[in-house]
């Protein structure tokens, strides 16, 4: 009964997010961060890059993808657009209320995307359609309040991040969950070009007292860097090493810095709500036919939801946070991710074999970020372990957080084993991580 006008309100989302990526997707300096990525790996810039723009570059990279992201936000446009309809056709509410309600989602999706009229009105177009040309069947009162319910237990969840945290971590645990990530990595950059804009001229340019062969200029030229003859018109001063400080000011003055960090925070979120709306909305075919089997469906139902949301609570509160301190006890993800951010690290061999340890978790989160505090802990001793970790770990963000700790370990001797890895079968993303790792050891290729 709902599933005819849910795919035509989903059909209709998935097409305004990709008009809005078209457009929208300029502000956010790809072809700039390409460039930037082009010195970096080609020795002229320091590598690894600051953290926060390596995290830009991440994001970049899952923006221009787009399979993932456009699902996911459009399946969550999607979903409330549904969601309105369904509701305001249960209450019959007169047409200025629906035009009011119209305008408030569109804005707020507006501001949360970063506002500008375009995609506002883009916005108010869809949502208007959703509520008024879509026709919807009068809704049971218990489907409306299913709707109600699990908003409740989402805004519930956002206000607490270690509830997503293990929400995603225990759906990357599963095959199918790894499946799915591998695929993603493997495919997105072919899908990119649907969603990419325009290449717009965006010039970079450098300047180093030290003259630079006409090879070398002219290689760079290809890549649309510049060399130019005074430092003041440079973007990046490339005659003393750079610091990490320098290049975020080139980056956030040359990118849409702040939407995107917005954006990325918005995906978070969308990835949040629309997993359990998805399942909300299969449990709302299903409840159509326990009706119409079953006088006693109602009852069932409303004691199968309670028990999920409590058992959802119980999950969340139950998990006890570790006390900071140097060992560690338990594998608690965010005291490692706050060890490894922190400025005054304690270093010790015992906090060392800790992480060592918890490489072997079954949390994919503890893996990272153990991985990750390695690189703050030189030894030799950590090769081997790291290099198992970057050859078998099943999570590909794990594997390239091992790679990037090999690359701090001073022992040379991994190089012969990244060129392989780099020669081999390996998603682009671990590539990635392998060049910038090989880079660091003075590797050209």
């Amino acid at each position: 009964m709902y599933l005819r006008p849910f795919l035509l309100i989903q059909g209709l989302a998935f097409l305004t997010i990709q008009i809005w990526s078209y457009f929208r997707l300029r502000a956010f300096g790809f072809e700039f961060m390409s460039k930037l990525e082009t010195l970096a790996t080609s020795g002229y810039i320091p590598i690894p890059l600051p953290s926060e723009v390596s995290d830009y570059l991440q994001m970049s990279s899952l923006l221009k993808a787009g399979i993932f992201f456009t699902f996911t936000l459009g399946f969550t446009f999607g979903v409330v657009a549904f969601a309105g309809s369904l509701c305001l056709s249960r209450f019959r509410l007169p047409n200025p209320i629906r035009l009011g309600w119209t305008v408030l989602v569109s804005a707020l999706f507006s501001l949360l995307l970063g506002f500008s009229p375009i995609e506002f009105l883009l916005f108010v177009a869809f949502f208007g359609v959703a509520i008024v040309a879509v026709k919807m069947p009068d809704p049971s009162f218990h489907k409306v309040a299913l709707f109600v319910l699990v908003p409740l237990v989402m805004v519930f969840l956002l206000f607490r991040q270690e509830g997503f945290l293990g929400v995603r971590d225990d759906l990357l645990q599963n095959s199918l969950g790894r499946k799915v990530v591998s695929f993603y990595y493997r495919y997105s950059p072919i899908s990119a070009e649907l969603i990419t804009p325009p290449r717009e001229r965006t010039q970079v340019s450098i300047w180093t007292e030290t003259p630079l062969k006409q090879s070398e200029k002219s290689w760079l030229l290809k890549k649309g860097i510049y060399v130019v003859s005074t430092r003041d018109a440079a973007d990046f001063d490339l005659s003393s090493e750079l610091s990490g400080p320098e290049i975020l000011k080139a980056v956030e003055k040359r990118t849409g810095w702040e939407n995107t960090q917005r954006l990325r925070i918005t995906i978070l979120y969308s990835i949040l709500i629309a997993s359990p709306l998805a399942v909300l909305l299969f449990a709302l075919f299903a409840v159509d036919r326990l009706l119409a089997i079953s006088k006693y469906s109602r009852i069932i139902l409303i004691v199968c939801v309670a028990s999920l949301s409590a058992l959802l609570i119980y999950n969340l509160f139950s998990k006890n946070a570790s006390k900071s301190g140097e060992g560690f006890p338990t594998e608690n993800a965010e005291e490692i991710r706050k060890w490894v951010i922190s400025e005054n690290k304690t270093r010790n061999l015992k906090l060392r074999e800790t992480f060592i340890a918890h490489l072997g978790s079954t949390n994919p989160a503890v893996r990272l970020w153990a991985a990750t505090a390695l690189a703050h802990l030189p030894s030799k001793e950590n090769v081997e372990i790291l290099a198992t970790v970057a050859r078998q770990d099943p999570v590909t963000i794990v594997r390239c957080k091992a790679i990037f700790a090999l690359s701090f370990q001073g022992d040379r001797k991994v190089v012969p084993f990244l060129e392989s890895r780099l020669k081999g079968k390996e998603d682009w993303y671990v590539k990635h991580y392998l060049l910038r790792a090989l880079r660091r050891f003075g590797w050209s290729g």
